[in-house]
């Protein structure tokens, strides 16, 4: 009966569990494809009013009186340039300029070494505003629209572009854009930029970035006979913003019944990336933490930021090269420093996408991982995007999986439940064993606080007793002998390094090692005779005390060993028991924060201590000396360098090797070389640590 009642219980218990799974499940799973659809259509229907902004913005500027007076006053002052040539100085100054400036960022974010004579200006107008205009202008790229006239211009094209200048800050600060162009529409010079880039007088039919988007949208807009045309230039590696994504907005520009210029306006990209991305905040946005929306272009190559690049650019670089993607591209990635127009995102999402369709799916991301996925277009101006809005799917059926465990965990108790009320009055006569045994076998497995509870007045009852009272002793003892254990060991920490303790308890008395590369510190106080005098001698080693203590506090900030201290000397060593390829630095660094705790030490007490520090890297022996009364020391050319520094002046300095000197390089300021004997050697150079 016992056997019928639970079979009955358990099965109704299965059925109703696995029904309420599978309507969860299908409840949760279903939030999740909403919820990330929901949010694909709201990223696409913000983006697409911000383009419609755009769009509204660059035809009404175009047609606009300013923009018009701006762009016959610029074709009229172009044509006078014509005439106009910069001296032998000046052509020598704008080509370095491009030698010195501008090709070594390029370089920074494309393949291969750009050639100056390809970027070179050759025209006439062209060379005379790019001098003036960029290369005599002292404001760093991105800070060039700072200068409204260009110092020796009293041209024409100076004057206009007085005004243009002060009119289109405004615009810029207003509506955002990263840069305004003017082109002229019968030559497609570009006549002027408001951010002083090196296309400003290039021609975007036969110059240097006609190859460009931007050139091809402007040629093309050049046949428009619509006053209110409007043409988008998609994101592109942009040469003249040193190879970083632009994408570009132009509406033509009619001087009565003629099309005499192009208005291009620069997409704000940061202010599409923080749309898309949520301003960097996807937990926020719901979003968890592998989710994100992003772009994809007609190229299938990512438009906005990618969350995991964002957050862990070298982890998500290894990524890349582990998963075999192209090695030029993830080059390409690693030098501009993020995704945009480089990253190939050929997923089944995006392929749908850029087809003009709409729906959700599960399948592999760009890093290879299964994800669900939510895509849909993003169509404007016969440009069409892919808006894709992803999560992991380990992390969308998180909640499928917590589910499953708590039905489980409910079921399971109520099927415990109804056991236990079966076995009830079967427990009743065992129970005094069972716990017995258990507390004894928990016992012999190493637990101390076991607890018998057996309140009966029986002879189990005085066995449970005895046997609490025999564990609680058990207990005690492991207590005492875990503290005394304890205490031995940070004894050992004060006295031996991390390693050498390690040796001793593999069986290695003496702990004898070969460092092939640490960096050692040697110092020595000077001054504490005349502190003893002054103050007595038992309140003068109490100071030294603090002194020291104060040493101690930071070479363990830094990461930093003490081997030992003889009363001002104090031996110290980075990259012993814990490898560090930085050892050099922050052994310096240490060095550095002892000569402050001297300097805060003389004002406290007002002492004249000072402090000689001698610095070296290289190979060392370690070890312990002594069987019973036993201290850990360090031999060997590089020791006995660096306490040869130490001693081998007066007065504060901090004095380090010249190869150290160069290991170093321009991570601090130094003085000398000076030169410093060694007993049995040839003399050093010595270089002084300032500041």
């Amino acid at each position: 009966m016992i056997l019928l009642l639970l079979a009955v219980s358990l099965s109704s218990i299965g059925v109703i569990a696995w029904m309420s799974y599978r309507s969860g499940r299908d409840a949760l799973i279903s939030c999740v494809r909403n919820q990330l659809s929901g949010l694909r259509v709201a990223k696409t229907t913000a983006l697409r009013a911000r383009l419609e902004a755009a769009r509204d913005q660059v035809i009404s500027m175009s047609d606009s009186t300013a923009v018009i007076e701006g762009t016959r006053a610029f074709r009229v002052a172009w044509e006078e340039l014509a005439g106009k040539s910069l001296t032998a100085e000046e052509q020598g100054k704008l080509k370095e300029f491009y030698a010195k400036d501008f090709l070594p960022e390029l370089a920074k974010h494309v393949d291969g070494q750009p050639v100056l004579e390809q970027y070179l200006p050759t025209g006439a107008a062209e060379q005379y505003v790019q001098y003036h205009y960029i290369a005599a202008n002292l404001h760093p790229h991105g800070e060039k629209a700072k200068m409204e006239a260009a110092a020796g211009d009293a041209s024409g094209y100076g004057a206009a572009h007085g005004k243009a200048q002060k009119l289109f800050e405004r615009f810029v600060r207003v509506f955002g854009f990263a840069d305004i162009m003017l082109v002229d529409a019968k030559s497609l010079d570009i006549v002027y930029t408001y951010q002083k880039t090196t296309e400003l007088g290039t021609n975007l039919e036969n110059g240097p970035y006609a190859d460009t988007k931007l050139g091809a949208a402007v040629r093309l807009m050049r046949t428009s006979r619509d006053r209110d045309s409007f043409k988008l230039a998609d994101f592109e590696p942009y040469r003249p913003n040193h190879g970083l994504p632009m994408g570009f907005a132009m509406s033509p520009v009619f001087d009565g019944a003629q099309m005499t210029g192009i208005l291009v306006l620069q997409f704000p990209i940061d202010e599409f990336n923080a749309m898309v991305t949520g301003n960097y905040k996807w937990r926020e946005e719901g979003l968890g933490e592998t989710g994100e929306t992003y772009l994809v272009g007609p190229d299938r190559t990512m438009r906005s930021r990618s969350r995991f690049m964002k957050e862990n650019p070298e982890g998500f670089v290894k990524i890349l090269r582990d998963a075999g993607r192209s090695p030029a591209m993830v080059n390409q990635i690693e030098r501009q420093g993020n995704v945009l127009c480089a990253l190939l995102v050929d997923t089944p999402p995006v392929v749908e996408a850029l087809k003009g369709k709409s729906g959700i799916m599960q399948t592999e991301d760009y890093r290879g991982e299964p994800v669900v996925s939510a895509y849909g277009p993003l169509e404007m101006n016969s440009l069409r995007w892919a808006v894709i809005a992803e999560m992991d799917v380990g992390e969308a059926q998180a909640p499928v999986r917590e589910l499953g465990r708590k039905v489980v965990t409910v079921a399971s108790a109520m099927g415990l439940g109804v056991s236990l009320l079966a076995l009830m009055f079967a427990n009743l006569l065992t129970r005094p064993l069972r716990l017995l045994t258990k507390g004894a076998k928990r016992l012999g497995a190493g637990e101390t606080d076991v607890k018998v509870n057996l309140n009966s007045r029986d002879e189990f009852g005085d066995l449970g007793r005895v046997f609490n009272e025999m564990a609680d002793s058990i207990r005690l003892q492991k207590e005492k002998l875990e503290e005394q254990v304890r205490e031995n060991q940070e004894l050992l920490l004060n006295i031996l390094p991390a390693s050498a303790i390690a040796q001793r308890q593999e069986g290695d008395e003496k702990a004898s090692r070969q460092f092939a590369d640490v960096s050692v510190l040697f110092s020595d106080v000077e001054g504490l005779e005349d502190l003893s005098a002054k103050v007595g001698e038992s309140k003068s080693l109490s100071l030294l005390g603090d002194l020291i203590s104060a040493f101690d506090e930071s070479a363990e900030k830094l990461g930093i060993e003490k081997v030992r201290t003889i009363g001002g000397s104090y031996l110290a060593v980075c990259g012993l028991s814990v490898n560090r390829p930085d050892h050099a630095r922050r052994i310096v660094r240490f060095a550095q924060e002892m000569t402050h705790a001297v300097a805060v030490f003389n004002r406290e007490h007002q002492a004249e201590l000072q402090l000689t520090v001698g610095v070296n890297s290289g190979p060392v022996v370690g070890g312990v000396v002594g069987r019973r009364k036993f201290l850990y020391d360090l031999w060997g050319d590089t020791v006995n360098i660096a306490r040869k520094l130490a001693f081998g002046h007066q007065g504060d300095a901090i004095l380090v090797t010249a190869p150290m000197r160069e290991r170093l390089g321009d991570q601090f300021q130094f003085s000398g070389p000076r030169r410093v004997e060694v007993e049995g050697k040839a003399a050093l150079e010595a270089w002084n640590v300032v500041g």
